[in-house]
């Protein structure tokens, strides 16, 4: 049996590392005894493992788990699996998947994030965000092993728009194998470089044709 978890990682936890959280919830399987399928060969690992990564320092909304078990389960395991997690973790949804299914990480292809605002952050924002919005391209500097390289983030923001109601800013951007947007290189060119430990990811998505759908609601075959 193959599931998708979808989980909430909050104030409590955000400090906690990507390996650390996974050994969160390796932990929480063992405790709820649920039949969590492994791997082969010498090294032997539970078949678990996250749609995306997340920054250390950044809550959450919208995080995935794909869990490979080796027996059916029922609502009653995960019920009992939720009530394991730490304070700062809550089992929000689960589904279960076609076997054969991609992996779930190389099917997210899109994130949103939230920035909460000041009313008056938010008012001086609207200005930056349609002047950003208007370029044709937004060169950005990235680091890697090869060195220093530019890349074009432009064609990879999808939405962004400061909501003066809600006192926030929303961005809908690229992250998976067809191009990634970081969260902190938006809020540098909107000159909101110091604020990255307010950013928040909401949701985490698919395509399917030429529209986006939260993992819980994609149609798999």
């Amino acid at each position: 049996m193959r599931v998708w978890i979808k989980f909430a990682k909050e104030s409590p936890m955000r400090f906690l590392s990507h390996l650390d959280l996974m050994r969160v919830w390796q932990r929480a399987v063992r405790r709820a005894e649920l039949p969590v399928a492994y791997s082969a060969g010498f090294n032997r690992h539970p078949k678990i493992s996250f749609a995306s990564a997340l920054a250390v320092g950044v809550t959450s909304a919208g995080e995935y788990l794909d869990i490979q078990f080796t027996k059916l389960l029922d609502e009653a395991a995960f019920v009992r699996l939720a009530e394991t997690l730490p304070q700062g973790l809550k089992l929000l949804d689960w589904r279960q998947i076609p076997e054969g299914t991609p992996a779930l990480m190389s099917l997210v292809c899109a994130a949103q994030w939230e920035l909460p605002l000041q009313a008056d952050e938010c008012r001086h924002l609207q200005q930056a965000v349609s002047e950003l919005l208007s370029a044709s391209s937004l060169p950005v500097e990235r680091e890697g092993k090869k060195g220093i390289k530019t890349v074009d983030i432009r064609p990879l923001i999808y939405s962004l728009a400061a909501d003066e109601k809600e006192s926030c800013l929303r961005m809908l951007l690229a992250s998976g194998g067809e191009g990634v947007v970081r969260p902190v290189e938006v809020l540098k060119l909107l000159c909101l470089p110091d604020v990255a430990g307010r950013l928040r990811r909401t949701e985490l998505y698919v395509a399917s044709g030429q529209c986006f759908f939260e993992p819980m609601a994609v149609l798999l075959n």
